[in-house]
């Protein structure tokens, strides 16, 4: 997940850009696999970071578990915030549901239950037994790429064929494997699962508070059942500009970078504007 950083705030000369800082999370692939509890506020972790590299005020964007550090780093830090820019449907819930959902929003909360009843058995997993699963996954290669390949074969915009060479190469799915052998990562990865339902956020929304920071949101047609209506979104995001994407699924950064990048570059520069 990258931190656009105004370089004017670190000192540097006005210029149309920003600067990008590109952390790992911790527990997964670049990042060397954590051995205790956590982490769970990496939000923290990367408000730290910019401080000590001189940055107060920055946005953030990301997918996935990026997405969901991103909206943490919106709803803690408000005040150092310029914006957030989420391209993934794993955004904050209003929770309890409320009771006005509008016929749009139900559908989506439905979809989104047969959706989990049908994929989420990985979940399932990850999230009360990850270490059993982590054993096979750090003995096998051959098991590791599955575990893996299979997500980026369902969660894409495979041309609707399911064809995962239609939006990745061998190389990069070799190289995503890879790069959690190595390391060692995946079962660290994995537990990040284990560690939200056993240790919830402490920054998650109350019942009825919403993020204020500027949002940016992007909507990829590959995520199918799960996309989110801009109503339900609108109820914990300060949404200032929405985008449904002609194309790209779950990995936008890596299926779709050119039009992901024109998404945020349009998104910050119209909050820096």
């Amino acid at each position: 997940m990258p931190l656009l950083t105004d370089p004017v705030a670190h000192g540097g000369e006005a210029r149309d850009a920003f600067d990008v800082v590109i952390p790992s999370l911790p527990g997964f692939g670049f990042s060397a696999p954590h051995t205790r509890r956590g982490p769970r506020r990496v939000h923290d972790l990367w408000a730290a970071l910019l401080t000590e590299l001189g940055y107060h005020r920055f946005g953030a964007c990301g997918s996935d578990l990026g997405a969901r550090v991103t909206s943490s780093l919106g709803r803690a830090y408000p005040e150092r915030l310029v914006g957030i820019h989420l391209s993934s449907v794993d955004l904050e819930w209003p929770d309890p549901l409320p009771d006005d959902l509008s016929q749009r929003e139900q559908d989506f909360v439905a979809r989104a239950g047969r959706w989990e009843h049908e994929e989420g058995g990985y979940a399932a997993v990850q999230s009360t037994r990850p270490q059993t699963l982590g054993y096979g996954l750090a003995d096998s290669p051959v098991g590791l790429a599955g575990w893996i390949v299979e997500k980026f074969r369902a969660w894409s915009d495979c041309d609707g064929d399911g064809d995962v060479a239609a939006c990745f190469s061998p190389d990069e799915l070799l190289t995503t494997v890879t790069l959690y052998w190595v390391t060692g990562t995946i079962n660290s990865a994995n537990r990040w699962y284990y560690e939200s339902r056993h240790d919830p956020d402490p920054s998650r929304l109350a019942p009825g508070e919403r993020i204020e920071v500027p949002a940016g949101i992007a909507m990829f047609p590959g995520e199918a059942e799960l996309i989110v209506p801009r109503e339900f979104a609108e109820r914990c995001y300060r949404v200032t500009q929405w985008t449904d994407m002609p194309r790209g699924g779950h990995f936008p950064a890596l299926e779709e970078p050119e039009i992901l990048a024109a998404d945020i570059r349009s998104f910050f520069a119209q909050i820096r504007g």
